[in-house]
This record gives structure tokens, sequence and C-alpha cells, in this order.
């Protein structure tokens, strides 16, 4: 760890310009390496819970913190969903946030969005992929005291996570044995160091759906769930990714865009389905192969939130260059809901 002096120097955060495509950079990595900024996980692991009575201010929820946990609108009847964002991203970030919204709009859920920013944070890849273990253990550990003080099924909770954020739940889900959650949803799980090593499986949780989108590159390509998605083959570039589409933005803007635009289609195709939740109807495949592209018969599966989690294998699914994305397109008018809230 930095000496207490130079930490309080370098050890701080930035935001970069943008909307959609903003990211959370630090000169000096956080974590537990000998030349990292300090951490302490209960303080620098926050969750941020939401509801329909707070869609829009979270409860800050720490580890331990009962007065948090009692004074919030947690309610353990109703379904509990997680997100976990990933490389460079926070919980206040676009796809947390978009996320958050399109799944307040479709039902009474607890909404925990789990911020590990500073132990996300770019242009430290290394160090943020050792950390993605540190976050499992963490979020197991909040789980436990969460069945503990306030009666949580495990049974009813989903964990979604994105790239790193994937990792992080698989890596909750081995913590958390013998005991396991419901549902763990991987969007593009995270591949560069995690290829031999530890990594998102389907023992888990007692289900789990990985969506691949941008394979031997930022994300995993071989299947490791319980049913794996390979929408437009799952490689990049993804519709509406080519070099091409997006020559319109600065040149850092598309250059960053061009490298990443796949693998977060993951995210926006999950986040499309919780609103069309038979949008994305996917064919089983046979076998899987690295280069898939197109799978005989007839659709039997919906990748997304919708999915049975008795399906299993491996589909292939196609869909559009731009929103919507899904080719069973459902008009939902988002915002005139969320407004209702």
């Amino acid at each position: 760890m930095l000496p207490a002096l130079i930490a309080s120097a370098v050890c701080y955060l930035l935001v970069t310009p943008g909307d959609q495509h903003s990211y959370i950079i630090s000169p000096i990595p956080h974590g537990k390496c000998s030349a990292c900024c300090p951490v302490t996980l209960d303080l620098d692991i926050e969750y941020h819970f939401y509801t329909r009575k707070n869609p829009e201010n979270p409860y800050i929820i720490q580890y331990g913190d009962k007065d948090a946990l009692r004074s919030s609108p947690f309610n353990p009847s109703n379904p509990t969903t997680i997100f976990i964002h990933g490389y460079g991203q926070q919980a206040m970030g676009y796809a947390a946030k978009t996320i958050l919204k399109d799944y307040l709009i479709s039902g009474d859920y607890n909404m925990i969005l789990v911020d590990w920013k500073k132990l996300a944070a770019q242009h430290w890849y290394n160090v943020a992929a050792a950390n993605s273990k540190l976050v499992g253990r963490h979020l197991a550990k909040f789980l436990k005291w969460l069945e503990f003080e306030n009666g949580i099924n495990m049974k009813k909770i989903h964990v979604i996570g994105f790239s790193l954020g994937a990792e992080a739940a698989g890596f909750m889900g081995k913590f958390l044995k013998p005991k396991q959650v419901g549902r763990i949803t991987g969007l593009d799980p995270a591949y560069p160091l995690f290829m031999k090593g530890e990594h998102l499986t389907a023992d888990d949780a007692e289900f789990v759906d990985v969506i691949h989108t941008d394979s031997k590159h930022f994300g995993f390509p071989s299947p490791i769930g319980h049913a794996d998605f390979y929408p437009n083959g799952g490689k990049s570039p993804q519709p509406g990714c080519g070099l091409t589409e997006i020559i319109n933005m600065n040149i850092f803007s598309t250059v960053r865009h061009y490298l990443t635009c796949s693998h977060h289609r993951a995210w926006w195709y999950f986040s499309e389905s919780i609103l069309n939740p038979n949008g994305f109807p996917a064919m089983r495949c046979q076998t899987w192969q690295p280069n898939i592209h197109n799978c005989s018969g007839y659709p039997d599966a919906s990748m997304g939130i919708a999915i049975n989690p008795s399906v299993r294998g491996i589909y292939y699914l196609q869909t559009n260059p731009n929103v919507p994305y899904a080719k069973n397109f459902l008009k939902y008018d988002s915002n005139s809901i969320f407004d209702m809230l």
C-alpha cells in the first residue's frame, strides 16, 4: 500500500466527459497491491438500494449498517435484483441506471446497484480483474447479512453482472456456497485474465445464463452457463458497431466506441428485454463452434429476462443494428410510465 502522505495526493478518481460513454479513471490503482491506493472494502464497496418508492435517490446500505437497512423500503417479499457494473464504470453510470429504470417500470423489485468504482477504475485492468474477486467475496458476505437481518430469500435473488461485474458475480456464487442465489446473468463476462483461471460457471447459481457479444476480445467465447446466447454469432462487430456506423463521433470517441461497442451490446440487449420480454427469440444449436453464425429450426427460448430457468444449451439469434435491437419488437412507452412512479 502507498504511504498515507503519498496516497492523499494521488489517490483520487476522475470521470471522463460524456453520457453513455463516460468512464472512471484513476492515476494510481486502488486495491491490495504494493503500489496501490489503500481500500477499505466495507466503505469502498457500496450497495445503492432502489425501489419504486425511491426510483431516483438511493439508500446507501453498507455491510453491517442495520439502521440504514431498517430505514430503507426493502421488502423481502419482493424479488431482489442486483446489478454489478463493469471495468471503468460506476453505479451512477449509464448502464446501471438504464437497467434500473427498466426494472422499476416493469414491476416491484428491490434493486441493488453494487458500486465498486474505485476498485474498477481505469487504466488498471489487471488490478480491477483481481479486485473482482474481492467484490464477489464482499457481496456474498453482504447477502448472508441480508438473509440474517431481513430474511431475504436467496432463491428470489437475481444477480446480473456486466464484463468484470459478471466475474464478480461468479466469485460471489463461489463464496456463498453451499447456499446459492436463484439466478446469475453474465453479460459478456470478461475474458482477459480469466480464460485459464477462475471465472463464472454454471455452478455459481441455481441457474446461470450468459449473453456473449464480443467473443475472444473483451468477452468470454466458450459456453460457461446453463444457457448461453450468441446474438449475431456472439462476436465483434455486432450490428450497428461497425466503424462506418460510428464514424460521425470525434476521433477519441470513435476509437473507444468502436473497440467497446460490441461488448456493451450485451447489457443493451438485456435491458431492452426487461420491457420486451419476448423480443429476442433464439434457436438452439446442437453444438458450439467459435464462428457460430446460424442454427436451423424454430426459436424455442427467449434471451434476456424472460428465459425459462429449465432452458439448457447454446442459442443463436439476430438483432437489429439500432434501437429497438429486438427483432420481435413490442412498443413500450417507458418514459411516460416512469413518470408515474
